[in-house]
């Protein structure tokens, strides 16, 4: 990515976090993927985020450089947060990711990611990052930056979904529920009729609140407050 391209992608990543009313927590723009820690807006699932943001970088990388088909290789790679110290420790992977990969010594020094919106309160674009969350669980600036010293013990591109009840199982679940319609059709109940669905997923043994979000399609707020 050129500066300049950079500076699209925060662009975009601002428009559609206005547009979603997702939280950015943390981003890290390296030379040939991203890293970012979002929490998911009232009704858009993070699929749909995902989705708004790429399509829009992708049409305007195309018309910059005269090029066609697709940009990102893979599908991006998602997992869920499901509490605070999972969250911070996130954050701190992202911002320490340029120092695993060899371009610096310390997070302050990479001024594509968020880390410098948490300790100087400037970004290259306006406010883009929510930092009051994840700095008051840390207990505040000294002991986010102290945090960010430690080496984090997570490789969250490794880490499976906690919740072990299968794709298939979820999905059967839904159907069965829904007396065998389309599990599609869950976005166009009424309110009150998708949130009993909903609740009854939510007691199935092993499954989270995030699994059953990105399988139906829906945000997983929508999915928590059900």
């Amino acid at each position: 990515m050129e500066p300049e391209d950079r500076c699209r992608y925060l662009e975009t990543l601002d428009t559609v976090k206005k547009k979603t009313r997702c939280q950015v927590y943390a981003y890290c723009l390296m030379r040939n993927h991203v890293h970012l820690v979002i929490a998911e807006g009232d009704d858009d699932n993070i699929g749909e985020i995902m989705r708004r943001l790429g399509s829009s970088y992708v049409y305007w990388y195309n018309h910059k450089y005269e090029r066609v088909g697709y940009l990102f290789q893979d599908r991006f790679l998602s997992e869920p947060i499901e509490s605070e110290p999972y969250l911070i420790a996130a954050v701190r992977y992202v911002h320490q990711n340029p120092i695993k990969a060899g371009i610096t010594t310390e997070c302050a020094h990479y001024v594509w990611s968020s880390y410098l919106a948490y300790t100087t309160g400037k970004e290259h674009r306006g406010e883009l990052t929510d930092t009051a969350f994840a700095l008051g669980v840390t207990g505040g600036l000294q002991q986010f930056v102290e945090f960010h010293g430690e080496t984090s013990k997570y490789d969250f591109q490794d880490v499976e979904d906690s919740a072990n009840a299968s794709t298939a199982e979820v999905l059967a679940a839904v159907q069965l529920i829904m007396g065998g319609h389309p599990v599609g059709m869950l976005k166009e109940m009424n309110p009150t009729e998708r949130n009993r669905v909903l609740r009854e997923l939510k007691t199935i043994p092993g499954v989270s609140s995030a699994k059953i979000a990105r399988l139906v399609g829906l945000g997983r707020k929508v999915v928590e407050r059900a």
